[in-house]
């Protein structure tokens, strides 16, 4: 997926999803999935690099039963068939695979909750991001399926920590099927998970006008067309205090075809960064995600080094660009015949996130030996698994592009 920006352009939330439940779960089986969520404490001292996982290649960094989670996870390729079960053949979100997710056995009463797998978006944190961070996941939506099976639930959370590093509060897409077996899924947004705290059909979730502060009642979504949807949770700060707007959007769409936001009253000098992505709850067998994603919503690329191109020039190179504040935007590049280039502005600026790198793709205008052009930069951090690429294109026909074999190039 794509990130553009054109310029100039779990604590009281977590007594709030287990305070009901502890009568019901083993004690056993908590104490082992609470040690999962707290034994990267160590690791909650700087922002993770952008976290996204299409299910490509692994189901790295996603929890179940296998590796300290519960239920399973699974990745099968776009097209698979579970025999007429759920979401039966579907493609892929993007991509060859997707992955599949179940949770614990339960009844589907407030007793026993189906808990799901999690992830940690690459690490905890406890520093809020600059400008915000967001959260999502592809879940695809089975009408046919739902028909006739009758307030079959998930629970889609992401939370947040304090800036001390430990957890903060839950914010919960709250979504089941229809409670009349008409087919169709509900959904709405809280702070509360489970069948003992939430059901999707409440017209006035937690928080609401009682709350401090005061929230709007928040009305359910219905969706009833089969499809993905990306569920969004955007984290930003509102005038010093948490402010966390919940989206779905159609697979590829631009505009939410429900949206909410929360306030909890949570101070930002007290707010962190991300904690945990958590399908608290999955009653639906074989349920489709995909594309797993963590980012900031300041972006920031920076490089500078030496590129060996493909048809053996040399040049050095070197960009910046904060999405944040686009007043040192940059692109230089001198090669080895005395070719040099510099850019004067920035039109648009698009950050890639991928499983095993990052990418930058900068367009604008500039000076080439003194003449104006067009340009467009692509820069590719691979990591450390590759050497970094960088790519230069101008309007008048001068192309660079190739490894950078000494220097830097970061993007986030």
């Amino acid at each position: 997926m794509k990130i553009t920006t054109i310029l100039p352009a779990k604590a009281q939330g977590k007594r709030d999803i287990t305070r009901d439940r502890r009568v019901a779960m083993r004690a056993l089986h908590w104490i082992v999935l609470l040690l999962s969520f707290f034994t990267l404490r160590a690791q909650a001292d700087a922002p993770p690099a952008p976290f996204f996982n299409g299910f490509e290649k692994n189901t790295a960094g996603w929890f179940d039963g296998t590796n300290g989670g519960s239920g399973t996870i699974t990745r099968r390729p776009s097209g698979y068939s579970n025999g007429g079960g759920y979401a039966d053949g579907i493609p892929s979100a993007a991509g060859n695979w997707h992955a599949r997710v179940t949770g614990d056995s339960c009844d589907r009463t407030p007793a026993t909750n189906c808990t799901a797998p999690f992830t940690r978006w690459g690490g905890y944190s406890s520093t809020f991001p600059q400008g915000g961070y967001l959260t999502q996941l592809d879940i695809y939506l089975d009408f046919n399926w739902s028909v006739g099976r009758v307030d079959y639930r998930f629970d889609w959370a992401s939370s947040i920590n304090k800036n001390d590093g430990s957890f903060l509060r839950d914010f919960v897409f709250n979504a089941g099927t229809n409670p009349d077996g008409s087919g169709g899924f509900f959904i709405n947004a809280s702070t509360n998970a489970t069948r003992s705290g939430a059901f999707p059909e409440n017209p006035c979730p937690n928080p609401g006008p009682a709350s401090m502060p005061s929230n709007p009642c928040r009305t359910p979504a219905f969706i009833a067309t089969s499809g993905w949807y990306t569920f969004r949770h955007t984290f930003r700060n509102d005038g010093g205090f948490l402010a966390v707007d919940f989206d779905i959007f159609p697979l590829g769409s631009s505009t939410p075809l429900a949206h909410w936001t929360i306030h909890a009253g949570d101070s930002m000098s007290i707010v962190g960064g991300n904690r945990y992505g958590w399908i608290v709850m999955d009653e639906i067998p074989d349920l489709a995600i995909d594309n797993s994603l963590r980012t900031g919503l300041c972006h920031n690329g920076d490089g500078d080094g030496d590129v060996e191109g493909n048809d053996s020039r040399k040049a050095h190179m070197h960009f910046h660009k904060n999405t944040c504040d686009s007043s040192n935007d940059d692109v230089e590049e001198d090669d080895d015949s005395g070719s040099h280039f510099q850019s004067t502005s920035t039109d648009s600026a698009t950050f890639t996130p991928g499983e095993d790198n990052q990418s930058v793709t900068m367009i604008g205008t500039g000076l080439h030996n003194g003449l104006p052009v067009g340009f467009t930069m692509i820069a590719v951090d691979n990591q450390g698994l590759a050497p970094a690429v960088f790519t230069l294109i101008l309007t008048d026909g001068y192309v660079i592009t190739g490894n950078v074999i000494n220097g830097t190039v970061v993007v986030q």
